[in-house]
Formats: structure tokens, C-alpha cells, sequence
């Protein structure tokens, strides 16, 4: 990918990362909770790919991939802080839950944090962006 192309790609990411960020808090008014929970995760995801492509990083197709690249290039590097990779990589582990696991419940308590972290990981990622 150029450079240009990089940075269109990190636009379009970003789109995406808001609008899943939108549908989760939906799910979660709607006491959609499984929904909630994926969608929070994608936002997350997305957002991930949306700095690594900015910074000229090619995002990682898998989903361990994106997190360990994202660790290395952006937490480890204290360009954010640990918690969020942790936020991320907690999102996923309940994404793949709520995915899979047909008899995981989830409290609206835990389902209403994990959309709250995923608002800050996104806004997060915006002002890596923007920097």
C-alpha cells in the first residue's frame, strides 16, 4: 500500500470503528447483549487497525495478529497505556464468547463497561490519529 492509500485505509477503519461504536450502544439500550458485546469488540478492532494503518503499519488480517502488533507498535512503544491493550484483548475474549459460548450469560453491568472502554479506546485512537 502507498502512503496515501494508508492513510484512506485508516479513514475508513475509523468510519467503521464509530459506526459499530453507534450499534453497540444501541444493542445495549435494546438489552441486546451479545450484540453489544460484538460490536464494542469490533469498534475496538477497528479502531486498532485504523492507528497501526496511520502510522504506515499494515494491520495484521487475524485478530491475535492485530493484538500482538498493536502491543508491540503502539503499547510498548507508550504510545497508549497498557490498559488499553487490555481493554482489547479483554473485549475479544468476550466477543468470542458471546460468539460461541450458547449458554454464556452476561450481566448488563459487565456488557455496558465493555461499551463504555471500547467509547474510550476509539476516542483514544482518534487523538493517536490526529497527533
Amino acid at each position: 500500500m502507498t502512503r496515501d492509500s494508508m492513510k484512506d485505509f485508516a479513514r475508513a477503519c475509523l468510519r467503521l470503528a464509530e459506526e459499530y461504536l453507534e450499534d453497540a450502544k444501541l444493542a445495549l439500550e435494546h438489552s441486546r447483549l451479545r450484540t453489544a458485546i460484538n460490536c464494542a469488540y469490533y469498534a475496538m478492532f477497528h479502531a486498532a487497525q485504523a492507528v497501526l494503518a496511520f502510522r504506515e503499519i499494515t494491520p495484521p488480517r487475524t485478530h491475535k495478529g492485530l493484538r500482538e502488533v498493536f502491543g508491540r507498535e503502539i503499547i510498548l512503544k507508550g504510545l497508549a497505556d497498557k490498559e488499553f491493550g487490555k481493554t482489547l484483548s479483554r473485549a475479544f475474549e468476550l466477543r468470542q464468547a458471546s460468539s460461541y459460548e450458547v449458554y454464556a450469560s452476561f450481566g448488563e453491568e459487565l456488557v455496558r463497561e465493555i461499551v463504555e472502554r471500547a467509547e474510550d479506546f476509539v476516542e483514544k485512537m482518534k487523538e493517536l490519529i490526529t497527533e
